[in-house]
């Protein structure tokens, strides 16, 4: 057998075949092997090549034929595996373009393309470590906010041929809601860098563009938070049977800083949040996605009340902006409305908010709630609707489970928001559940 060279630098595909062959070189360059070969013919295996199991080294050409260099298929081109004689005369441009002179193609497919290394990139010191790092001559530049085609991904390939599409950049169709956009998918060349601004707006200014859909929007994150809820467990699994991937942050002091929390583990730019009493119902689906004008909006859905029917957005599953939530202001009563002044409410139930599972808890809920809508806290409230609210939470559902505790709890809530309206001090009291333990027991 000829003498096999692997051209380039080491990675799993290199140990692979040297399971094969143990006599298998590693050099850094052709003009290395060609030096060290010892036999009339050598193969060359560069690092960008992931050989089929199946090829067969043994491969000895015809007396007439070993002053060609052989060229096997890679795939579908003729860039891969050469066998070539040993006093060849080989330019660097010939190597560099896999594409030989002195040549004879042979039909049989020696290796596929090695698959161009994926990054996800949202920022430029991210741009500029793929740039650093990435094994592979192109690179492909995705993001933590999509989904991309693995197909794409896996299969995409631009010949050592084609020089000139190596050394640029190229730009797929992003898929988002109704619109295909070239925003999404970047497979990026080192020859050709990217600027902070390019990055950044993800925007590369001389691009390629191709009409292939390689990428869509990513399911956002989901996180379960639970604080002591007596159906925190069973809630939170039901949760993992539609999003199997979803997180929980359990028992951190303090609502802020349970939503913090929760957008500190997450990578999307939008950010689910169920409440640990939230019993999802069977036909809502985190499917929903925010157009990109939208991503400072704070998009809350309606929850069933068990207690005195009402639905509305309190209790119910929200769609956060990860970033504000990580900044909100933390000396709001109303969480929700302490992340951003921006705010959709959307017309469909998501949970039933399963709050009466205890005295405390029945009462800890109303109280909360009806603090909230009698100070007028909560941003963009309307009287009559806020009025209404009140007189149902106030007197509706005794005779539900827990039902005199929720309705206690209401009066109390109404009866300390309008005290307490313009004191934001007194106010900030309804997320300290140590007071609020201490204000239920209060005769």
């Amino acid at each position: 057998m000829f003498d096999v060279f692997y051209i380039g630098s080491i990675n799993k595909n290199y140990y692979k075949i040297k399971e094969k062959i143990p006599t298998l070189k590693l050099v850094n360059d052709f003009e290395i092997a060609q030096t060290q070969s010892l036999t009339k013919m050598f193969w060359c295996i560069f690092d960008d090549l992931c050989v089929l199991d199946e090829f067969d080294f043994s491969f000895i050409p015809e007396s007439w034929d070993q002053q060609y260099i052989h060229v096997f298929k890679n795939k579908d081109t003729y860039d891969g595996v050469i066998l070539c004689p040993k006093n060849a005369e080989v330019s660097q441009k010939e190597i560099d373009y896999r594409f030989f002179l002195n040549k004879k193609e042979i039909d049989i497919i020696a290796s596929t393309p090695k698959p161009y290394d994926l990054f996800e990139i949202d920022t430029y010191d991210e741009y500029q470590d793929a740039l650093a790092n990435s094994t592979t001559e192109m690179f492909w530049m995705s993001s933590r906010n999509i989904k991309v085609d693995t197909d794409v991904i896996n299969e995409f390939y631009i010949s050592h041929h084609n020089s000139i599409d190596r050394k640029q950049n190229h730009a797929f169709i992003h898929h988002e809601i109704d619109e295909f956009l070239k925003n999404g998918l970047f497979l990026c060349s080192k020859h050709t860098p990217l600027t902070k601004r390019e990055v950044e707006y993800r925007f590369p200014v001389n691009r390629k563009e191709w009409d292939i859909i390689a990428s869509a929007l990513k399911q956002y994150d989901v996180v379960f938070i639970s604080y002591n809820e007596p159906n925190a467990e069973e809630n939170y699994q039901n949760l993992l049977k539609k999003v199997p991937d979803a997180k929980r942050v359990h028992d951190v002091t303090g609502i802020h800083q349970a939503h913090i929390e929760a957008a500190k583990m997450c990578r999307t730019d939008m950010i689910w949040i169920v409440d640990g009493d939230a019993q999802i119902i069977e036909d809502f689906d985190f499917d929903y996605q925010v157009h990109r004008w939208e991503k400072d909006i704070v998009h809350v859905w309606r929850s069933q009340n068990p207690i005195n029917g009402l639905e509305y957005g309190y209790g119910g599953v929200k769609l956060f902006p990860r970033n504000m939530t990580i900044n909100m202001d933390t000396t709001k009563p109303d969480m929700t409305t302490s992340i951003s002044s921006k705010f959709k409410a959307v017309e469909q139930v998501s949970n039933i908010t399963a709050f009466n599972t205890g005295p405390f808890e029945a009462w800890k809920s109303a109280f909360r709630e009806c603090v909230k809508l009698a100070s007028r806290t909560i941003n963009r409230q309307q009287d009559d609707e806020t009025e209404s609210r009140l007189e149902i939470w106030k007197t509706v559902g005794a005779d539900k489970q827990y039902g005199e505790y929720a309705i206690k709890g209401a009066i109390q809530g109404h009866e300390y928001g309008i005290k307490y309206k313009d004191n934001a001090d007194a106010l900030r009291f309804i997320n300290d559940f140590n007071w609020l333990q201490k204000k239920f027991k209060e005769p």
